[in-house]
């Protein structure tokens, strides 16, 4: 395990790596697969995000973190309506919550397995789970503070760009631990993949 000073410019580091990921902008997003072919011609020539569709996820615990939760996302053209609850959080502490994705087309991102552990530490930090589950495309904020309990319901609306579409691409990353007596506000605590609950119209 990394001490303490060594884990702070590491989060320090870290933050400033995950704040520069919000900057990514691309023109071209491949439509929703659940798309009928005829939405997905008229999305490559209009580029319109006029589409509705409801995305379910599933959160599972990363490193060890005894976090799990479900997630509602409801797309309205070029809004969508998040209701995000988790529990096993750290007590009264703020908890970062991203969609991350990738802005290549038809790459899929996917939550990190344990061998992403590259410097063999026992903990997949964020930068270590960035070629799996790629750079922060949506931030969900205000982040929301854990309860006594360490549970969280959160709501709230967003509008997105056309960098975070398809939805079903991306991932759902939860952060925020405690690492050797220290509250690391970026390590992964749960991951879960956006899945279309239905097929739109």
């Amino acid at each position: 395990m990394k001490n303490f000073s060594k884990k702070s410019t590491s989060i320090l580091a870290a933050v400033a790596m995950l704040f520069s990921f919000t900057a990514c902008e691309q023109n071209e997003v491949t439509p929703d697969a659940s798309m009928s072919a005829q939405g997905v011609a008229e999305a490559h020539k209009t580029k319109s995000m006029n589409l509705n569709q409801t995305y379910t996820v599933e959160l599972m615990e990363l490193n060890n973190s005894g976090v799990s939760g479900m997630a509602t996302i409801e797309l309205t053209g070029d809004m969508v309506d998040v209701h995000l609850q988790a529990a096993g959080l750290t007590p009264n502490m703020e908890h970062m919550q991203h969609i991350h994705g990738f802005t290549d087309s038809n790459k899929n991102a996917v939550c990190p397995p344990m061998s992403a552990d590259t410097d063999g530490d026992g903990l997949i930090s964020l930068v270590e789970g960035v070629p799996y589950y790629g750079p922060v495309l949506l931030a969900l904020t205000p982040y929301p503070t854990a309860d006594a309990a360490g549970s969280v319901n959160f709501m709230r609306d967003y509008g997105i760009s056309k960098v975070v579409r398809p939805l079903q691409n991306n991932v759902i990353v939860l952060h925020g631990m405690y690492v050797d007596g220290v509250y690391d506000a970026t390590i992964p605590v749960a991951c879960g993949q956006l899945k279309v609950m239905n097929r739109g119209n």
